[in-house]
């Protein structure tokens, strides 16, 4: 809840990292603290400015996806969106947190375009990735039935290719680390850790887990944007426009804002459900809480879910429809303006414990939005589905691991 009054309930144990308590499932907030204060100066938005550039570690690897979808356009071939977005997002992550990309983008490099379609190569972290989210749909029981329900989901849906993924991810957090031994100057996620105290095991899994937390929802949410401009030619048209009025005219190196794509940005958060189940909280000692006059009391676990605000027809009109135009207030809205839509908007969650990463998974979704507007490679290309569907776990899980468009 906004302002921290309301604490996280004993069901975020379950988000442990074996015997860490990582960030995100703290409940103790001076734990927390000590760990987010250290490491948030690498979020800020100056910071994230000076690797927007061309030679930054965000520039270099949105101008290598742009690289890649042009060139399955050129082959006309059909691209599954979801899988570049994934693998652009962890290389993002991996480079600016931790100082060393991941690689997904390149580690099929060998493989020319019609082999990649053929052998339908996908991310190699993706095992780690599925089996997190997969684990998460259990998340709200509690801890001990969990821990029982957890072991024997490993033990049914165990697989050669979930074990090579989590060997791919050790193997590059090791390097990591390594580097981290090596060189005490740098100035990363895993330094920031190490050197407010934590433990170097502590700091592996940490920096471990950002790459799942940095890396699958700003992909999903990417993926959706793309998806709905795809399909939006009105929208791509007007983004386009505006683009292209805007940056001749940036002065400074600094890149303008541009409404129209911040909204396009959020009506994908919107819609992209990337946790679409709710965030649970305790209701506080001394504080009753009273909603549409019932009485809630105090240690009551409550939660709201970003489905359900997202969604809501009061706020948002034609709530399922994908109108960027809604969060301007002009002539063009259509009568869609709500005042009270920022304040529903939660798809980074909201308060004191709102996502670290935000910003930088904002930097990197309007990055990539203009660079593949202004490049016009969605020009001709339609999508394979009507609409993507999506598996309400903790972690929103769209059916099938794939977004596929086609020119």
């Amino acid at each position: 809840m906004a302002g921290g009054g309301f604490l996280k309930d004993a069901r975020y144990k379950n988000f442990n990292l074996g015997p860490v308590v990582s960030i995100f499932s703290s409940i103790d907030t001076a734990y927390r603290d000590v760990r987010a204060k250290a490491v948030a100066p690498l979020f800020s938005p100056a910071r994230l400015r000076e690797e927007s550039s061309a030679q930054g570690s965000i520039g270099r690897h949105v101008a290598d996806f742009l690289c890649q979808l042009c060139a399955f356009r050129q082959a006309g071939i059909k691209t599954d969106i979801l899988d570049l977005c994934a693998k652009l997002s962890i290389d993002v992550v991996s480079d600016y947190v931790l100082g060393q990309p991941y690689g997904g983008l390149t580690e099929h490099a060998h493989l020319n375009l019609a082999e990649r379609q053929t052998s339908d190569v996908k991310l190699s972290a993706n095992g780690f990735i599925h089996a997190i989210v997969g684990f998460s749909r259990f998340s709200l029981l509690p801890n001990r039935l969990f821990k029982l329900v957890y072991f024997l989901s490993q033990k049914m849906g165990h697989s050669d290719e979930v074990d090579k993924s989590f060997r791919r991810i050790q193997e590059f957090m090791g390097e990591v680390m390594k580097c981290t031994k090596e060189d005490t100057r740098a100035e990363f996620y895993q330094d920031r850790l190490l050197a407010s105290g934590i433990s170097f095991l502590e700091t592996t899994m940490q920096s471990q887990a950002i790459l799942f937390a940095g890396g699958d929802s700003t992909a999903v949410i990417l993926a959706t944007i793309i998806f709905h401009l795809t399909r939006s030619t009105e929208a791509r048209t007007r983004l386009l426009h505006d683009i292209r009025t805007a940056l001749p005219t940036a002065e400074d190196n600094r890149k303008p804002d541009i409404p129209f794509l911040r909204a396009c940005v959020k009506e994908g958060l919107r819609l992209g459900m990337a946790n679409p189940t709710r965030l649970t909280r305790v209701v506080p000692p001394g504080k009753n809480l009273t909603i549409d006059g019932i009485l809630i009391p105090a240690g009551a676990i409550v939660g709201c879910a970003a489905y359900v605000l997202h969604h809501d027809p009061a706020i948002f009109p034609d709530p399922f429809v994908f109108r960027p135009e809604r969060w301007i207030d002009d002539e063009r809205n259509c009568g869609l303006y709500r005042p009270h839509m920022e304040r529903s908007l939660i798809a980074f969650g909201a308060g004191l414990r709102a996502c670290l990463g935000k910003n930088l998974a904002m930097q990197q979704l309007l990055e990539t939005v203009v660079a593949v507007v202004d490049s016009e490679v969605l020009e001709g290309a339609r999508t394979c589905e009507d609409h993507i569907e999506v598996i309400q776990w903790f972690n929103g899980d769209i059916k099938g691991h794939r977004v596929d468009i086609e020119w």
